[in-house]
């Protein structure tokens, strides 16, 4: 299958379907039960986890088959700080045994603990450009039984 991954139907729904596709009938909808935090992960990327599962859970886009991706978020976004504070300290470039200044390592890992967090941050909605095409509606009672209550469904942009 080539091109771009689908977008997950409550993603679609959330931002009001700008597409007018017709959304699948018989998609699986897996429980809206919030995940644990893995045992796994260390303490900083617990810290990420607890941080976040609460506001993704009010947006609706976390569930309990979620968790391995949510867990590499915060796995990977976890290595990239430890991995800038450490360049931070020691700078982008070292001297080689030859002589030569050439770029740390730690630069490219670094990076490519970065480019995991847009990935997984973008399967889970996470990011400017998700977040922006994501309407949440206030409830007036204040009251946050289940994600369902909190958020609209936008049909074309407009609140409905």
């Amino acid at each position: 299958m080539s091109g771009p991954k689908p977008t997950p139907t409550n993603l679609k729904l959330l931002r009001g379907n700008p597409g007018k596709r017709a959304l699948p009938k018989a998609e699986p909808k897996p429980r809206p039960i919030t995940p644990t935090c893995p045992d796994f992960l260390n303490e900083k990327a617990r810290r990420i986890w607890r941080g976040l599962v609460d506001e993704l859970d009010v947006m609706g886009v976390l569930t309990i088959v979620d968790e391995s991706t949510f867990a590499a978020y915060c796995a990977a976004y976890e290595e990239a700080q430890t991995l800038d504070l450490f360049l931070n300290e020691h700078g982008l470039t070292t001297v080689a045994t030859s002589g030569y200044v050439q770029q740390r390592p730690e630069v490219a890992i670094r990076n490519k603990a970065w480019d995991r967090v847009a990935k997984f941050g973008a399967e889970l909605g996470i990011g400017a450009a998700s977040r922006s095409r994501i309407e949440v509606k206030k409830q007036d009672d204040g009251s946050q039984d289940t994600a369902a209550q909190i958020l609209s469904v936008t049909s074309g942009g407009r609140q409905s």
